[in-house]
């Protein structure tokens, strides 16, 4: 996911990118990207060290800074790992609790309520938005189908996708004998969300 979200640097436009890395798996594009392009992706770590939530805060600042200092990029790697961090934050601002206690429905509320308001800053910017999440088991209650989603909280799930022109998919197809093959879904299945806006592009 890193890295497909990473190669867009390759093109024109599209760099300086600035990576929140909630994931901490940036150094990874060091083995994939050419080594002409490392200088168009700057990144921070976004781990809590000194205060708990302060992750959460620092990025906040950074979105109102990114068009400033010149991005033409940005990448939130990954909304799941990044969903972690506000948590962290609202359990700190609900009377200090400590990150591993268990949050009630208001946290999760507020939670959702930041998320949503810092994806549509982003989204509000001259700016190109990439979002990286982990996939997730969901279960239609009507049919009972079982599919797959961004693993995100609650309606998180189901409303974010609609902030981006882009939905993909990105596959590991493994054969035995083979290397893996790396594959990304434009277009929906039965078990895979998908939906691009470029109509020349491949289901696979």
């Amino acid at each position: 996911k890193t890295t497909s979200g990473a190669w867009c640097v390759l093109h024109e436009g599209f760099y300086p990118m600035y990576v929140f890395d909630w994931d901490l798996r940036i150094g990874s594009l060091r083995a994939r990207l050419p080594k002409e392009c490392w200088d168009r992706v700057y990144s921070d770590p976004y781990r809590d060290v000194r205060t708990q939530g302060e992750a959460f805060a620092i990025m906040q600042a950074k979105v109102e800074r990114l068009e400033v200092e010149g991005y033409k990029s940005v990448m939130i790697d990954s909304g799941t790992f990044c969903l972690m961090g506000i948590m962290a934050r609202v359990l700190m601002l609900d009377g200090g609790k400590p990150a591993t206690s268990t949050p009630q429905l208001q946290n999760y509320m507020a939670q959702q309520s930041l998320f949503k308001d810092i994806v549509s800053r982003l989204c509000s910017k001259s700016l190109h938005v990439i979002m990286n999440c982990h996939e997730d088991n969901q279960k239609d209650e009507a049919s009972g189908r079982v599919f797959k989603a961004v693993d995100l909280t609650g309606k998180l799930a189901n409303a974010i996708p609609g902030y981006f022109n882009e939905l993909w998919h990105m596959e590991v197809v493994q054969a035995t004998g083979q290397e893996p093959q790396y594959k990304i879904r434009t277009r929906s299945d039965f078990t895979y969300a998908a939906r691009s806006t470029y109509k020349t592009l491949d289901v696979l």
